[in-house]
């Protein structure tokens, strides 16, 4: 079987069923999942890509939320989208910069965790204090974590099986 076929396979069943997770438990997003799950592929899809998808995706996650909590509580009477515009240049400068620690090499995961956090925020209408930061699994970092650490397991998975799948043909 070509590699092409063997991904298309593993990925519709592993796929079919994580999505049947997602919409039951609503512990995850499969939309993020699948997201993750490709950043960690095109970062090389290896054991040390995924472990950097991790690292760098919540480092994203973690300035993601220090910018909406900064958007949120400090007012310097700027007019209109100014002040979140300034928030969010400054905090993705930032996530560019982090890249100078060894720790977090991958700028696209750190890029991709910022913004997937983002997106559930702004999609769920939870730009609010009690959004960002109230606990329970409606809270952004948890979702996000949990289809962040869902996609781990998923590309490695994926990828390992496909591999056989190909390799036996």
């Amino acid at each position: 079987m070509s590699l092409v076929n063997a991904l298309a396979l593993v990925l519709g069943v592993i796929g079919c069923f994580l999505t049947y997770l997602s919409l039951s438990t609503g512990f995850f997003f499969i939309w993020a999942t699948f997201i993750f799950t490709a950043t960690g592929v095109a970062l090389g899809g290896t054991a040390e890509a995924f472990k950097n998808l991790v690292v760098c995706a919540l480092m994203g996650m973690v300035l993601a939320v220090i910018a909406a909590l900064l958007i949120l509580n400090v007012d310097l009477g700027l007019p209109g989208a100014l002040w979140p515009a300034i928030v969010v240049g400054t905090t993705t400068a930032c996530l560019a910069l982090v890249a100078h620690i060894p720790l977090f090499p991958a700028i696209p995961a750190t890029v991709i965790g910022y913004a997937s956090t983002f997106a559930y925020v702004l999609s769920a209408n939870l730009l609010t204090p009690e959004g960002v930061m109230g606990g329970g699994t409606k809270n952004p970092v948890f979702l996000i974590t949990t289809s962040l650490i869902v996609a781990y397991g998923f590309g490695r998975v994926s990828l390992a099986l496909a591999g056989k799948l190909a390799a036996k043909t």
